[in-house]
């Protein structure tokens, strides 16, 4: 149970922006005394009842992280939350972001189904409610129990105290469901007025970026604060090559008329 809480990393040449963690669990010490569990299918099966799934050799195949079973030597149909303990996101302005990483079987046995929740409420009701959600069907296109990297914005509710919750549910008979690395984190910026009208996205491989005056410089930093792309821009509309990037979360800095601006995007 590895918590970082309002911790500021500062990555080289970030001189206007700080990311900034505010939660972070990684579940290597096996306890989750501080989230709160909910069985609502009634069978006794649950999240944390295990830690880490291995093979009939004894081989893991997760890394220890938070397990939740759709089978477990007969078919279960799991209706098992997870609520976080309470996330300060009062001193949080601009971008924030809720990110794990998430795996289940290889083979067939793959699609398991599960929501993710955020609210200002530990009630499950309140957090069923909620209007910021994740809902996917695990299905690996590989069949190989990869373990994915996933982001939810969460910047409305940025000024807030918060709850995320994990929810296995409507599936059945399949395998498990692996949750690690639930991070809350955010890119505080100061806002110049070079940036009015500045808008980014990623697509096809490419991130896009626009604004009202020529841009002039952009970098991206992996979340270890690596630099991997730095590119000269002079118009108000560029693109930048992602392609030979991973796939993941990476921090982007863009530069107009000495201003700058930190932002977070996803490759996927």
């Amino acid at each position: 149970m590895k918590k970082i809480t309002l911790m500021a990393a500062l990555f080289a040449g970030f001189a206007l922006n700080a990311q900034t963690t505010y939660f972070f669990d990684d579940f290597n010490e096996e306890d989750v005394s501080d989230w709160t569990l909910y069985d609502e299918d009634g069978d006794g099966n649950n999240w944390a009842d295990l830690f880490e799934v291995t093979d009939a050799n004894g081989t893991p195949v997760t890394p220890v992280s938070l397990i939740s079973r759709s089978w477990q030597s007969v078919p279960l149909t799991p209706d098992n939350w997870i609520v976080s303990p309470a996330i300060d996101l009062t001193p949080a302005t601009g971008d924030v972001q809720l990110s794990w990483k998430v795996q289940a079987a290889a083979a067939t046995w793959d699609q398991e189904n599960y929501t993710v929740y955020v609210g200002t409420s530990s009630d499950i009701v309140d957090l069923e409610a909620a209007t910021v959600s994740f809902n996917e069907v695990y299905d690996d296109p590989n069949d190989a129990g990869t373990q994915y990297e996933r982001t939810l914005d969460v910047s409305s509710l940025a000024g807030e105290t918060i709850y995320v919750a994990f929810r296995h549910h409507d599936v059945t008979d399949m395998d498990f469901l692996s949750i690690d690395d639930v991070m809350v984190s955010g890119v505080l910026s100061v806002e110049t007025n070079e940036f009015n009208g500045f808008n980014y996205f990623v697509a096809n491989n490419q991130l896009n970026l626009s604004a009202t005056t020529a841009l002039n410089n952009v970098v991206i930093f992996n979340m270890l604060g690596q630099q991997v792309v730095s590119q000269k821009l002079a118009n108000t509309n560029e693109t930048v090559n992602l392609s030979g990037l991973q796939s993941g979360v990476y921090i982007a800095t863009v530069s107009i008329e000495g201003a700058s601006k930190t932002f977070r995007i996803v490759k996927n």
